[in-house]
């Protein structure tokens, strides 16, 4: 059992870039900001989802400031709180075509807790449509990691992003 690698979402250290990406690339109406938590320990992702001239999605990308150590990770997990609506962790790696990520949805709570997933909860997406045969996902080739809401839910949302740690050993919810 080896200790987790955690990447903060506050530490520039961990995160080169962050990107706002919402459906008003497509001429839709979302809209979503992001700032620190009022205790400065967390990035809190808001805004307001709307399905107008056929919108219906927002996101926060992270972009890995290093690569990840070369273990053979079986679990990420993700430490946030939120809205109680369902949410897609998206992540990235430089071996899968541009646009596409391996993508999986969590239903959220208000309380702060760990999200647990293994390889094989993500399946590769593009546009909101699934795509076969892509490389196997090594958490270890991650170079950006999304939080996207495309519940085709309007109103406002908000998630509070604490960190994602990688790990050799699974946990349960």
């Amino acid at each position: 059992m080896s200790k987790p690698v955690q990447l903060d979402f506050i530490n520039n250290d961990h995160f080169s870039r962050l990107f706002l990406v919402h459906d008003t690339v497509m001429g839709g109406r979302s809209q979503g900001s992001v700032t620190k938590t009022a205790d400065g320990n967390a990035v809190l992702f808001y805004g307001e989802l709307s399905l107008e001239n056929n919108g219906g999605f927002a996101s926060v990308e992270f972009r890995l400031q290093q690569k990840l150590p070369a273990k053979t990770f079986t679990q990420v997990s993700l430490n946030a709180a939120a809205d109680n609506r369902t949410y897609q962790l998206r992540l990235k790696t430089p071996y899968i075509p541009q646009g596409v990520a391996y993508v999986t949805e969590f239903n959220t709570t208000s309380e702060l807790r760990d999200y647990y997933f293994d390889s094989a909860a993500f399946e590769g997406r593009y546009r909101g449509r699934k795509i076969a045969n892509l490389p196997a996902l090594n958490f270890y080739d991650i170079i950006q990691i999304s939080v996207m809401l495309a519940d085709k839910k309007t109103g406002p949302f908000q998630i509070e992003l604490h960190h994602i740690s990688f790990s050799t050993d699974n946990k349960t919810q």
